[in-house]
């Protein structure tokens, strides 16, 4: 054996890279261990066992073929000389870390963990490689890449920790070492439950979604009319839900934590078409997520979010002429969720992010649609004008200083005391469903008169308007339809509070209608 079998200490660390992490990630998880300093060989030992079993069992090779392609575990055939090629394989690689140096890795230094390197690997052991033999991108002119017996051992634990997504490998890697493992941890329980389901026979098929999957949908191999590995759904909607999921379950803070972030990566390293796709979760992203799920905000933010789960969808198979065959896409009886369906509200909060920086547009569009929820001319959920997760987008994503929120707040408690007051039903609704900016003058200008004759006092001053309409502030000026929309998620929220709205109240008048327009 190799000099880094006795140095317990150094067998496993984390390396910065993504696929090699989450290789250790899983083994942490397989084995009930919290960092990789804490494994030893018999930990390695045993979650070789496990990859084994699995790998060889024919039960995943629709999931293996992306990630280690042309391997030992996904060649197919039976026989004696086949058992004896696996159980060399498996000796070789997935128990590397007590086998022998081969001899074509003398010399070489681990590119992972710098200690002396025991194989020399191809894209059969990690995914993204060029084929064995191929010169390019590795050290020395070599046809491979060097690595050490612990870290290729943990590499082939990759798929344990990561999902397959539509054909592919989806993993999710953190700055954060913590984040990393949480993620891992869930997805290694998805994978042995999902094993337990195929080698019991008990997998769905081809009906499409299926309530005995709890976090994917069905997969159907036609050509041998069997049912496939499940396939989990929308990459960047799961993990970012994922990520809620199990910081809440893990009673993590952001104390110590830093600012984390996370890349998730969506790739195959299949010959016939090796691709990668990556999505970003910011620091600030993660932050938002975290702080709306705390307890003044978390029942509307987990509601919202409920909302924005799409229902899955089937292939629907019909006939269409003689012999032909039509298929559709269908809704189904499943209702959504992670790895089932896409969500619509988490997938427009990260478009807030995607470009690299906050694209502020997008988050008055997101308040705009989700929070104050102004579809099709109506207000369709009022309980959800909640300001306190308003308040909360406002100042994380889009940075605006607290005076300016508690202005704006200031403004719109006033105006709804005056509606409940004075029950001015009208200027309720030429706020709420204003389409331009002179509308909104109009209303308030009328309501400010109005407030003067009748109660000799005024509604507002010149100076509080111009805090809120016309101020600039880190964020700069406000367009007027934002500035609009936050008043009426405040007034909407403080006038359902005094029961005081009604059905006709949140619809708009006869003659008006077309939806509002969206301000720019």
């Amino acid at each position: 054996m190799c000099e880094y079998v006795s140095m317990t200490h150094r067998l496993l660390q984390w390396t910065g890279s993504p696929l090699v992490d989450v290789g250790i990630a899983a083994v942490c998880a397989m084995v009930g261990k919290n960092t990789p300093e804490e494994l030893t060989l018999g930990d390695l030992d045993t979650a070789a066992k496990e990859m084994e079993e699995y790998y060889f069992s024919g039960l995943l090779g629709s999931y293996l073929t992306c990630v280690f392609m042309n391997s030992e575990y996904v060649q197919p055939g039976e026989g004696p000389k086949k058992i004896e090629s696996r159980k060399n394989y498996a000796k070789r690689v997935l128990y590397a870390h007590r086998s022998e140096a081969d001899r074509s890795a003398a010399g070489y230094r681990c590119v992972f963990s710098g200690l002396p390197a025991t194989h020399l690997i191809h894209r059969g052991q990690m995914p993204m490689l060029t084929g064995e033999g191929v010169l390019n991108f590795y050290p020395s002119g070599t046809g491979a890449l060097p690595i050490s017996g612990p870290y290729l051992t943990a590499l082939q634990a990759l798929p344990m920790g990561g999902r397959r997504a539509e054909g592919k490998l989806l993993i999710a890697h953190s700055d954060s070492s913590v984040l990393t493992l949480a993620l891992a941890r869930l997805y290694v329980e998805d994978n042995r439950r999902l094993f337990a389901l195929s080698s019991s026979g008990r997998l769905p098929g081809r009906e499409g979604p299926d309530e005995t999957l709890n976090r994917e949908q069905a997969a159907w191999d036609a050509a041998k009319k069997k049912a496939k590995y499940p396939d989990a759904k929308s990459a960047a909607s799961l993990v970012t839900a994922d990520l809620m999921e199990v910081w809440d379950a893990k009673g993590l803070t952001l104390h110590g934590m830093g600012s984390p972030s996370i890349t998730v990566y969506w790739l195959s390293s299949s010959g016939q078409g090796p691709s990668l796709e990556m999505y970003h979760l910011p620091s600030n992203l993660i932050r938002f997520l975290v702080l709306a799920g705390e307890p003044n905000t978390r029942p509307q933010w987990r509601r919202l979010v409920g909302r924005g789960w799409q229902s899955p969808t089937q292939d629907e198979t019909g006939v269409a002429g003689v012999g032909a065959k039509k298929r559709r896409k269908v809704a189904s009886r499943v209702t959504g969720g992670p790895g089932r369906s896409r969500n619509l509200v988490l997938a427009d909060l990260f478009s807030i992010y995607e470009s690299g920086f906050i694209d502020l547009r997008t988050a008055a569009r997101f308040l705009r649609w989700h929070v104050l929820s102004e579809l099709r001319g109506k207000i369709e959920h009022p309980g959800d004008c909640d300001w306190a997760l308003t308040e909360l987008f406002l100042r994380e994503v889009f940075g605006m200083e607290p005076e300016r929120i508690a202005a704006i707040r200031g403004f719109a408690d006033r105006l709804a005391e005056h509606v409940k007051g004075r029950n001015d039903r009208r200027l309720f609704r030429d706020l709420v469903y204003a389409k331009r900016s002179s509308e909104v003058r109009n209303a308030l200008t009328k309501a400010q008169r109005n407030e003067a004759r009748e109660n000799n006092q005024l509604l507002f001053g010149l100076d509080e308007y111009l805090q809120v309409f016309e101020a600039e502030d880190s964020v700069g000026r406000l367009e007027w339809g934002l500035t609009r929309d936050l008043i009426s998620i405040r007034l909407v929220e403080q006038l359902q509070l005094a029961g005081f709205l009604n059905k006709e109240m949140l619809t708009e008048d006869e003659d008006s209608a077309d939806t509002p327009a969206l301000a720019s």
